[in-house]
């Protein structure tokens, strides 16, 4: 098992359900009948503070941004062959399936599930559940984009879009 890196005041993370955070600090908080370090961490773009115990920080999900290597291959990601739609089933538990690779964590998986509803988007349209899923996406991947290239969102959202092959 990779061993998960130790973070530090004013390091910036990747919180899923959340987005690009920056820690701002390390506390002790009693939980559970004991003291516990937990990171404090601040989301610009909606003004949240999260408070996570140490120990919760692998199974919550929140790891590094990006560095330079896992951008290449997310950009790779972004112009490989997307995953054919399914149409037929329960649109409910595709959706939900949808949400559930959003919130892994993972950038790549998150590249995959911003790519293949880009796609479809241009192809076929999306349902609401699916454009709202875009949305929260594609926006959280363009903020670690713009936050690991230090290029504003936008410019974020247009490479990301030129890497998929759709225009915004």
């Amino acid at each position: 098992m990779a061993k998960h890196p130790s973070f530090k005041v004013g390091d910036a993370v990747f919180y899923p359900s959340a987005g690009v955070g920056v820690i701002q600090a390390i506390e002790e908080l009693y939980i559970s009948g004991g003291f516990k370090p937990c990171l404090v961490i601040h989301i610009p773009e909606t003004h949240m503070t999260v408070k996570v115990p140490q120990e919760n920080v692998r199974k919550n999900g929140i790891r590094p941004l990006l560095n330079g290597r896992k951008l290449k291959e997310l950009f790779k990601v972004l112009s490989a062959r997307s995953r054919r739609r399914v149409t037929g089933g329960n649109w409910s538990e595709r959706c939900k399936e949808l949400e559930r690779r959003i919130n892994t964590g993972t950038s790549l998986e998150l590249g995959e599930v911003v790519r293949d509803l880009m796609r479809w988007k241009k192809q076929s349209g999306l349902s609401f559940e699916e454009s709202m899923l875009l949305e929260t996406a594609s926006g959280y991947l363009a903020r670690e984009v713009a936050a690991v290239q230090g290029i504003e969102t936008e410019v974020a959202i247009d490479r990301i879009c030129n890497y998929i092959g759709v225009r915004t």
